[in-house]
């Protein structure tokens, strides 16, 4: 049995996107994203991997900077830490969540096969072990002993095998099925080995199915509406903690697990509390309320570095800050989509606004991936180029200077989410400049939940546009956000195609067919080579008007031993090793 890891297989996404794109989970602008992905793509395996590989740097603080790590010496038993985040979960069900938060969260909780560790290279978690058949059709996990969920029950291949079952379960309504459905086959040879085998070469298999948590078979064998609703307001898993209680509008509690089979962990509480302004996060961190936050908006980075206590941790990203663009009247003209690309003033939203902690963006592959394209360069901000587009396509200007033609206004709503201040100026900056070319855009903010919620501005037959940040996943396979596969059904069905929902894109050929052929090898330089054409063709076609590159910045006390964020795991996946120094 070989050891966990793949050379010749780029390492895959790690489960995260909060939001619709695989598990780069939906996370608003503050957060800068899902799952994923959720959830972030790097790959691993290669020089270039290593190369890309971010470091985390913490800001400059009064008495020095601090290391990732935090301080030295040995941690001491016991304590509560209080994460404040400005988003709530919409449920913690690890199959159904869309929110980077959810899946951070059942991070203290829950367990992958095999897990993502901050290069981005794959490891193992609860499986010690796993073989790759050299054609690439089948996987074998061997699956640790002695591993207990937190009903006392063990953890064995059954449970593997029902957490399949379930997330392909149509009635069920998995958010993301990617690489579970490329499986055509399972045997359990005994209680700790599981075998997939497939019918195809599908390249993040590790990443997709290795990288997803695992529930426990005494949850989903009750049954669907149990499953979804029971075990995503209280779930279990093998983690370092055990979930206490869900305060609805306020907070997660989770104590430590003293049977964890690493060990139990030293903090004996943490407290996820939900602070939807970024105000009150600060405040609260400055008074001591609270002790760590992730995600925090740029533009308070000089505040946190003021605060004597705390250390400030900026890393790169794997999470693109673009507005998407609902595929259906004008937006559906590509002229049209590069005018609204050239009218958005992209450096002065991350000077003005971001105080330069992030970098243009032009497509959905971030820098520090293995598979993005350093050739593209992205569209300047050029108003003139802008009108002379739109008057190339036939819309030209009415009395009130909005443009119309034949009848119909250039008029779109512009979402944002509510509470994110950030945000918010971003999407104001954004309206004001399209004012200028004659574009009508009526600003518009719901709470996370009402906003990609089946109800949401993607299922209206309004012209619709929204800011918020995808976190890619640690493969660079993107099929879960182009591919028409990947169109839902209906506003509950699976995929993370939603722009295209009552439209497919004019290229949607073309990327249909580069996104398999991006999957279905293994060999990195040629699915580079696919992927750096993927970029050229969004960078032309403008399905969404990539904006950003994110920062994450992270604030946590000077005395927390272990805190190493970075940009391809979620938040507590190393939270076993968290202490408060002595």
């Amino acid at each position: 049995m070989g050891t966990a890891t793949q050379p010749e297989t780029p390492a895959g996404e790690r489960p995260r996107v909060w939001s619709r794109r695989r598990f780069l989970t939906l996370i608003g602008a503050t957060a800068a994203v899902s799952a994923s992905g959720i959830l972030a793509a790097c790959g691993g395996g290669s020089d270039d991997a290593a190369e890309t590989t971010p470091t985390a740097v913490s800001g400059e603080q009064p008495g020095g900077a601090a290391t990732p790590g935090g301080s030295d010496g040995e941690g001491v038993q016991g304590g509560t830490l209080t994460y404040v985040t400005n988003e709530e979960p919409d449920t913690l069900n690890p199959y159904l969540t869309q929110l980077v938060v959810g899946f951070d969260i059942l991070s203290l909780f829950m367990e992958s096969l095999l897990e993502a560790d901050d290069t981005g290279q794959y490891g193992p978690r609860l499986a010690e072990a796993y073989e790759a058949a050299p054609d690439g059709l089948s996987y074998t996990f061997k699956l640790r002993t002695g591993v207990k969920w937190h009903d006392g029950s063990d953890f064995t291949a059954q449970d593997v095998i029902e957490s399949y079952n379930m997330i392909m379960n149509p009635d069920f309504g998995a958010f993301n099925q990617q690489g579970w459905e490329q499986i055509t086959g399972s045997e359990t040879p005994d209680d700790h080995t599981v075998v997939f085998t497939l019918d195809r070469v599908f390249a993040p298999f590790i990443a997709n199915v290795g990288g997803s948590y695992i529930a426990p078979a005494s949850a989903l064998t009750k049954g669907i509406q149990s499953f979804k609703e029971e075990f995503g307001r209280q779930p279990y898993g093998t983690g370092p903690y055990t979930f206490v209680e869900w305060v609805s509008g306020d907070h997660v509690t989770a104590k430590a697990n003293p049977d964890y089979w690493q060990g139990p962990p030293k903090l004996e509480q943490i407290v996820c509390r939900f602070v939807p302004n970024s105000n009150t996060i600060a405040v609260q961190l400055r008074s001591g309320e609270a002790d760590l936050a992730a995600y925090v908006e740029a533009q308070q980075y000089d505040t946190f570095v003021a605060m004597e206590d705390k250390r400030v941790i900026e890393t790169d990203s794997q999470a693109w800050y673009h507005l998407d663009l609902k595929n259906i009247d004008f937006l559906m003209e590509k002229p049209v989509r590069q005018a609204l690309d050239f009218a958005t003033p992209k450096q002065e939203i991350i000077d003005k606004i971001l105080k330069g902690h992030a970098t243009i963006s032009v497509a959905d592959i971030a820098p520090i991936s293995w598979a993005y394209n350093p050739n593209i360069e992205p569209r300047p901000y050029d108003l003139e180029q802008a009108k002379k587009l739109l008057d190339e396509a036939g819309w030209t200007p009415g009395p009130d200077g909005i443009r119309q033609k034949d009848g119909k206004r250039m008029q779109l709503e512009l979402w944002g989410i509510a509470g994110d201040q950030q945000g918010q100026q971003i999407l104001q900056v954004i309206a004001a400049s399209w004012k200028q070319i004659g574009v009508q855009a009526d600003l518009k903010f719901q709470d996370i939940r009402t906003l990609w919620g089946p109800e949401g501005y993607q299922f209206t037959e309004t012209p619709t546009a929204c800011g918020f940040s995808w976190f890619n996943g640690n493969d660079p396979d993107n099929t879960f956000y182009w591919h028409s596969s990947q169109i839902p059904d209906s506003p509950t069905g699976s995929g993370g195609n939603l722009p295209a929902y009552f439209n497919p894109y004019d290229m949607q050929e073309q990327i249909d067919e580069l996104t398999e052929r991006g999957v279905s090898t293994i060999d990195q330089e040629e699915r580079k080579r696919i992927y750096w054409e993927i970029q050229e063709l969004l960078h032309e076609h403008v399905p969404v008007i990539f904006i950003y590159w994110n920062k994450l910045i992270f604030v946590c006390p000077k005395n927390l031993q272990g805190f190493n964020p970075n940009a391809f795991t979620p938040l507590f996946y190393n939270v076993h090793e968290w202490a408060y120094s002595a």
